[in-house]
């Protein structure tokens, strides 16, 4: 068979073959109903934020749910009237490790016996850390306060304005954001942003 025949059968099956592909890709998205699965993290999996509000302090905090170390859904909402402390964390980050201890003094304090009134939500962004690290810190901490996990691509800390860590978010009971802390929240500080929030959405706790 001559060279240019050759080529010529070459560049035909070549072009069968791309058709076959295209034509095959277009029955499987038929059958299978067009578009693919939605990824499991952000609000199309059913967690992350759950309202397109981006955070305006004295304003409502963005809603959001999320998993927690025993994989059951947690919504910021569920815990109106009560103060909330939303800590965004990572098991890597210094400053985060150095305010643990006071934050879970908190906890200790206002949570376990006052939970009428407080929660206190950590949540760590995945984006930046793993699951396994951040099990292993709580686990060696002792740390015993709710730990959630932001979506792979961190969609409730965007949602909140997150550029670094730790960054803290003090609501009310009326569910408004009151203070914000950019950096670790130590002593007065803690205290006074606090007390903020308790007063505005209700009575300051004893």
């Amino acid at each position: 068979m001559p060279e240019s025949s050759r080529r010529r059968l070459l560049r035909y099956a070549v072009a069968a073959a791309i058709v076959a592909v295209i034509a095959g890709l277009f029955v499987q998205r038929e059958l299978l109903g067009g578009d693919a699965p939605a990824a499991s993290g952000g609000a199309a999996g059913g967690l992350g934020p759950t309202d397109d509000r981006d955070l305006v302090l004295d304003a409502e905090a963005p809603d959001f749910r999320l998993a927690n170390l025993a994989g059951e859904e947690v919504r910021l909402s569920d815990f109106r009237g009560k103060t909330v402390l939303v800590n965004f964390w990572a098991s890597w980050c210094p400053p985060c490790r150095a305010e643990m201890p006071e934050l879970q003094a908190l906890w200790d304090e206002r949570g376990t016996e006052g939970a009428d009134d407080f929660v206190l939500l950590a949540v760590n962004l995945l984006s930046e850390d793993s699951e396994g690290a951040a099990r292993r810190f709580i686990e060696g901490q002792g740390l015993t306060f709710p730990v959630l996990f932001d979506t792979p691509n961190g969609d409730v800390a965007q949602s909140y304005g997150v550029r670094g860590l730790p960054n803290s978010f003090f609501i009310d009971r009326k569910g408004i954001v009151r203070t914000t802390a950019f950096g670790p929240v130590y002593g007065g500080l803690l205290e006074t942003a606090l007390a903020d929030a308790d007063t505005e959405g209700g009575t300051v706790a004893p």
